[in-house]
């Protein structure tokens, strides 16, 4: 048996209108709503005040970036691994025992500041995934 098909100019303009708006709503989740979802999640499920994400639009990327503590802390905690750093070539360069001594035990005194615990549980990962499926399911709809 054969399959016969009819191609209609009208309904190719049809057709043609809704792979249009079906592009332009692909476009718009791209551009728009991630960023917008990924600040929102920040707000919302994360509790923070203040959301730092990234909106590539051109590129129709998002990028949010997790600070450990506030951003004082943070500058400070550097500041602080920095002078620990500095602390082993200042014991080397000073030129009396006693001062080389007093150095050296600043040196073995500094504690470089680590943690092991990750900075989001794995139920925010997973908010997140889930969030980024209702909105695509919300905003896809042809």
């Amino acid at each position: 048996m054969m399959a016969v098909f009819t191609i209609d100019v009208e309904n190719l303009e049809g057709v043609r209108h809704s792979v249009n708006r079906m592009l332009q709503s692909l476009e718009h989740l791209r551009t728009v709503d991630l960023g917008h979802e990924l600040s929102q999640w920040q707000v919302q499920d994360v509790g923070r005040s203040k959301p730092f994400t990234m909106k590539y639009r051109r590129a129709g990327r998002a990028q949010t970036v997790f600070r450990p503590h506030s951003w004082k802390q943070v500058r400070k905690s550097s500041a602080y691994q920095r002078r620990g750093g500095s602390l082993l070539s200042r014991a080397l360069g000073r030129r009396t025992r006693k001062g080389y001594l007093r150095a050296m035990a600043r040196y073995h005194a500094f504690q470089p500041l680590t943690s092991t615990l990750p900075i989001l549980r794995e139920e925010l990962i997973e908010q997140l995934g889930t969030r980024l499926v209702e909105m695509a399911k919300e905003q896809l709809k042809w």
